[in-house]
């Protein structure tokens, strides 16, 4: 909800700032536009890291990495496996409304 807010505040300031300084004189400069996007840039990262909760996973793997390995697999036969038992599944379930 804090980076929801965040993000509000953000927009409602570039906007701020842009409405006064177009009210005021010529339109702001490419550097000074260029500050203001790397600034909703990174408010947005922040707002996408904090909602998706990326920090938290990344913690809690990091506190139990020593429980979890990390091993090679072979797509093709993951594929095949996960095939042939949703045929089975769906064989039995043929065989069970017969």
């Amino acid at each position: 909800m804090a980076a929801g807010w965040l993000l509000v505040f953000s927009l409602t300031l570039f906007h701020s700032l842009v409405m006064n300084h177009s009210s005021e004189g010529p339109f702001p400069s490419a550097t000074t536009i260029k500050a203001w996007v790397d600034k909703m840039q990174e408010d947005l990262v922040t707002l996408a890291r904090t909602a998706s909760g990326v920090d938290k996973l990344a913690a809690i793997y990091l506190n139990n990495k020593d429980l979890y390995t990390v091993e090679a697999n072979n797509p093709r036969q993951l594929v095949e496996i996960a095939a042939r038992d949703i045929e089975k599944l769906l064989s039995n379930r043929s065989k069970a409304l017969v």
